[in-house]
């Protein structure tokens, strides 16, 4: 019952390619260090990428305002990796 590994540049190219579709840009004019804002992304998008790296990632339950509190490519990969890599604690609890 193993998940597909999944990396840092994994989650990283997910949330370029979601902010790239909710800009209608292209991936590539996303730069990782630049915010979410500059793209002109409102609340309705946010919430668009963030289901979508919930469900991409499988994670749950996800802070709506993720976006606004890391708000880059590179500040927002961090955190979600991080969320990845801590055991769960059911996963804790059946050690």
């Amino acid at each position: 019952m193993s998940a597909i590994p999944i990396t840092a540049d994994d989650v990283r190219n997910l949330l370029i390619q979601a902010v790239a579709e909710e800009a209608a840009i292209p991936p590539e004019a996303v730069p990782s260090d630049q915010p979410f804002t500059s793209y002109g992304l409102d609340s309705l998008a946010a919430l668009s990428i963030g289901l979508e790296i919930e469900e991409r990632c499988g994670l749950d339950g996800l802070p709506v305002g993720l976006l606004w509190d890391y708000p880059t490519v590179d500040a927002l990969t961090e955190v979600l990796w991080q969320m990845m890599s801590e055991p769960t604690l059911t996963t804790a609890q059946e050690q």
